[in-house]
């Protein structure tokens, strides 16, 4: 208790500040966004010292002189080309030639056949090949258009001639689309789709969504005390979206603190992307979920770019259904930026930029019911608890803004003829007032978000090729990121009418974090006959600084509208103490796998990982983490592949719930918690505002960890079949089998055993004057296991999950001017816990809280492709006179079309009562209302069609001018992303109960121009 009679007075001194603390933020100009505020958030500069270039520096030459050379995973940075050299009889052709030489870049790699003729140059980068085989006494051959793909092993069979039949054989054929010795379930997104689909966010991750598979993260939750920090974005395997590995060129690019990505590339630097839904190598590792694989394009020595410009206008957008307003909210937004590649010296270094900056203003509506706005502004406005920072609730429109700059720079630079340095820079600086997060139906503007981000990042690479067996590749990378939220109300306290509207500060959402990272890869790759050997290891080091005071303006919570305005809160929650935490994590991983073609029928990948994350102080260390893996794929013709494969995957923790329990363990800071008439008189006492102080006679309630806390993990099985159609078609299925395991959650350790609550025993309860959902309900009494804390919320690793799902896709490569992916998927997610501050109803009956997990979709269709019109082809192969082409042929030639067709079943909601009815203290709300279990809500389906409309002029040589013209949700579907889920505390809902509160946006209208040359 010393401890807690130290953080009281400390807290005591703290408040004294804190009236002449909020006279100062008052000011008009501090008010606004604090990132449109501070000057020095502007210098990236400012982020990326020279402290972290020297620590990155030393770093990488340290591992570069102790272990001669290097790789970071072949499979996430390049391709494989492999094959057979036989005579025209069939036999083997030994110590034949093989060059492959890159069309683009002139960069070229050697390697010879074996005894049996069998060859493999790894690690290639992606793009266009020329293959030439050489063998004396037969002439050569030579094989172009050769594509190599991200993560993709291309088997060539080459033939030879004797050297009296021809001169050279030269051969343009590219190979099948099929992929015979993949044993992984893998999707690639070429650079030509990451140009031509419709976009509306230019986030390029945006096409993971395209997958089969995968589907987008849940909604954000519509109860006060929900974390508004968002994960990837989306979910593999029903596994959560704070579970995905994304990495750029090699490197991790996660944001450790929330588990989404960190810096954003813009999709003119993007060569191509990965998606691994189920990756079997060995080599993937630190998530148990997806892994998404990111490449980054490199100049050649033809200098190519690109100058654009999207605009976009309210006028031309419809209106949202969702909206109470009679008009359509403005919007504005404009999007520039550029792009070059090209030789410094022809064949050698290359480089390649990217620059791209966003600006829109506009409004955002709101959906809260007029006549609620009218009836809270009025208390409002009477003055009775002047400790209510907000005055007044925005019925109308409010206030929104984005500002975002993206810059990447690449710089490749042949040492020696097998020797390749590549160096990468990339800047992210992103500023978003007024909808950044706690966007929710039923949340006011007050509290609502703005946010501020700044990534810098400074990456590396050395490969070197040993021999024609060997590759050896090494990786680095610095980066930092500088992350705020604030609340448009920068003063509490929140206040919740459970399921007609927040406002005031809100629980979460003002914080400030800079996290720093230093990786270092490396990974030996041999070949030996028919396998593929590859040992390697990672080291990334975070240190994390934050401080994230959740709760500490308070949170009075009612229960109907009634409540509010008798001044009768029915329960009240501030925290005290210091919210700053600093502290390091450092991830070490190791692997050694083995790609063996058994026959040109039979591969088999076998593959060993070992993970370990050093956690602070504290918490329990896991040591004991072995990922076994092994994936097959056997194709009894070249038209069939079957694959299946088993693999074990650990996860990270994330940063973000460790911050809680380091944050508030009872020494560092507390929460209190009053219900009933306590929470009444602290209402009244504090005339409806935050307490000054803590209060007395209130015990305190901290956070913990499980002292045996385990690393999260996942166990994936997998089955599928890839059949040919035709040459450049392919029809795929796919089966998955995800149980996550050691899931993270939050329980209370220091309830009692609940009892049923009746009217004879509900003083005995505490409880005066119980609701009707209480009457019958199991329901916690005010006793404690430890009677010093009132709560003792505890991070454990008892939450599981079970992901079945099956998926057919039918893609077609680029042939005739015709590309398109079709794919349908069926699953079902189950789990007792969908995130990591998700609390049960009742700690004592985890078995209950198993349903439907919120990440559950059971159905999900996805439709692209890219269309270019078959009108002005023969004027363009010179086979009719362009003079002589008619209004009609010049008009429509030159068209591309390239639609998103998106068919999704609704997501599983949560029913709740609004309030604490079970008296379990726990926060976010879990009390369901009584016959209704966990997830038993749903939400409706949506619907969304995308589609970009491109005419190109053509001028001399390679110059065009791109017009654009895009439309999002092109016929204007309701989908519905949120709905109401509270029932309230009778037995009879409220009128707003499941009724739609969000949806994913009206019709949006976008125009571009783009000049390439």
């Amino acid at each position: 208790m010393r401890g807690l009679q130290r953080l009281v007075q400390a807290t005591r001194n703290r408040q004294s500040t804190h009236a002449l603390r909020r006279s100062r933020l008052r000011n008009p100009e501090q008010q606004a966004f604090i990132g449109m505020g501070e000057p020095e958030m502007n210098l990236a500069c400012r982020w990326f010292s020279v402290r972290h270039l020297a620590v990155g520096i030393a770093i990488s030459f340290a591992v570069l002189f102790c272990t001669a050379n290097a790789d970071a995973q072949a499979s996430r940075v390049g391709a494989t080309l492999e094959g057979t050299v036989t005579d025209s009889s069939g036999a083997a052709i030994p110590s034949s030639k093989i060059t492959v030489r890159n069309a683009l870049t002139s960069q070229s790699r050697r390697v010879a056949t074996d005894e049996q003729g069998f060859f493999r140059a790894e690690q290639l980068t992606i793009g266009t090949y020329e293959v030439e085989a050489e063998r004396t006494g037969f002439a050569p051959s030579r094989h172009t258009g050769v594509v190599l793909s991200l993560g993709q092993t291309v088997h060539l069979d080459i033939v030879l001639s004797p050297a009296s039949t021809s001169e050279k054989v030269t051969v343009s054929a590219q190979p099948l689309a099929i992929d015979t010795s993949q044993t992984s379930v893998i999707s690639s997104v070429d650079r030509e789709r990451i140009e031509e689909l419709p976009v509306r966010t230019r986030n390029s991750l945006d096409f993971v969504l395209l997958a089969p598979g995968v589907s987008g993260s849940p909604a954000a939750s519509a109860v006060s005390g929900s974390t508004p920090l968002t994960g990837s974005g989306f979910t593999f395997g029903g596994l959560r979206p704070r579970s995905n590995n994304v990495s750029i060129d090699g490197l991790d690019n996660n944001d450790e603190y929330t588990g989404s990505s960190r810096t954003e590339l813009s999709p003119e630097i993007v060569q191509e992307f990965q998606v691994v839904n189920n990756g079997l190598s060995a080599e993937s590792g630190g998530a148990s979920g997806g892994s998404i694989n990111v490449i980054t394009r490199s100049g050649t020595n033809m200098v190519h770019g690109d100058a654009f410009i999207f605009a976009q206008d309210s006028a031309f957008n419809a209106h949202d259904p969702f909206e109470t307003e009679t008009g359509k909210p403005s919007f504005r937004r404009f999007r520039a930026g550029s792009s070059l590649g090209g030789p410094i010296v022809k064949d050698r270094t290359f480089y390649y930029v990217a620059f791209e900056q966003e600006h829109n203003r506009g409004q955002i509506g709101s959906d809260i019911d007029p006549t609620i706005t009218s009836s809270i502004n009025s208390f409002l406005a009477s003055g009775a608890f002047p400790g209510l920072a907000t005055r007044q609730i925005n019925a109308a429109c409010s206030p929104i803004a984005r500002a975002e700059t993206e810059a990447a720079g690449k710089l490749e630079h042949q040492l020696t003829k097998n020797t390749a340095l590549m160096f990468r820079y990339a800047f992210t600086n992103n500023k978003e007032s007024g909808d950044a997060f706690n966007t929710g139906g039923l949340i006011d503007a007050s509290a609502r978000g703005s946010s501020f981000t700044s990534d810098n990042h400074l990456s590396g690479s050395l490969t070197a090729v040993l021999g024609s067996e060997a590759v050896s590749d090494f990786r680095f990378q610095v980066a930092t990121r500088h992350a705020v939220l604030r609340t448009n109300e920068l003063f509490g306290p929140e206040i919740d009418i459970t399921g007609l509207v927040i406002f005031g500060r809100p629980y979460s959402g003002n914080s400030t974090r800079r996290e720093n990272h230093y990786q270092a890869s490396y990974t030996y790759s041999r070949t030996r006959g028919k396998h593929l050997w590859k040992v390697g290891g990672t080291v990334n080091r975070i240190r994390l600084r934050a401080d994230a005071p959740d709760g500490f303006e308070g949170v009075y919570l009612f229960g109907s509208l009634g409540d509010f305005l008798a001044a009768n809160p029915n329960q009240f929650r501030q925290a005290f103490g210091s919210s700053s935490v600093d502290f390091p994590v450092t991830s070490f991983g190791g692997f050694v796998q083995d790609h063996w073609s058994l026959a040109r029928q039979l591969t088999v990948d076998l593959g060993m990982r070992y993970d370990f994350e050093r956690l602070p102080a504290g918490f329990n260390q896991d040591t004991n983490n072995v990922s076994p893996r092994i994936g097959l794929a056997w194709s009894p013709s070249p038209k069939w592949v079957f694959r299946a494969g088993y693999g074990v995957f650990f996860d990270r923790f994330v940063l973000s719930n460790l911050t809680r329990a380091i944050e508030k363990n009872g020494l560092r800071a507390f929460e209190q918690v009053a219900d009933g008439n306590a929470a009444t008189n602290l209402f009244v006492t504090a005339k409806g505002g935050p307490l000054v102080g803590p209060a007395s006679g209130i015990a305190p309630s901290i956070l913990q960890p499980n002292p045996h806390i385990a690393t999260p993990y996942s166990q994936q099985v997998s089955s599928g079949a890839e059949y040919l159609l035709a040459k450049n078609l392919t029809l795929r299925t796919d089966y998955l089998i995800v149980r996550g395991l050691k899931l993270p959650r939050t329980l209370d350790v220091n309830l009692l055993p609940p009892v049923i609550l009746t009217l004879a025993n509900s003083s005995s309860l505490g409880i005066s004057n119980p609701t009707p959902q209480q009457i019958g309900r199991e329901v916690f009494s005010r006793g404690r296991l430890d009677t010093q804390f009132a709560d003792i919320y505890q991070l454990q690793d008892s939450a599981e999950s079970t992901y079945n799902g099956t998926s057919l896709t039918l893609s077609r490569r680029m042939n005739k001017e015709l590309e398109f992916s079709a794919s349908y998927t069926l699953s079902k997610t189950s789990d007792d816990a969908s995130d990591y501050d998700e609390q049960p109803q009742n700690p004592f009956n985890l078995r209950a809280e198993n349903a439907v997990s919120r990440q559950h979709q059971q159905q999900r269709f996805v439709f692209n492709a890219l269309w270019d019109l078959p009108i002005g082809d023969e004027e363009d192969k010179g086979e009719k006179s362009k003079e002589h082409a008619g209004w009609l042929t010049q008009t429509f030639s030159h068209i591309e079309i390239a639609p998103i067709l998106t068919l999704e079943s609704g997501r599983p909601v949560d029913p709740l009562t609004g309030l604490d009815s079970n008296q379990s203290h726990a926060f976010p709300l879990s009390a369901r209302p009584l016959g209704l279990g966990r997830n038993s809500l749903n939400a409706p389906a949506l619907a969304t069609m995308d589609l970009r409309v491109l005419k190109y002029l053509p001028f001399r040589g390679v110059r065009r001018l791109d017009l654009v013209a895009e439309s999002f949700n092109l016929f204007n579907s309701a989908n519905v992303s949120q709905i109401n889920p509270v029932f309230g505390s009778g037995l009879s809902p409220i009128a707003g109960f499941r009724q739609s509160i969000a949806g994913t946006g009206a019709r949006q209208v976008q125009f571009s121009l783009d000049f390439e040359f």
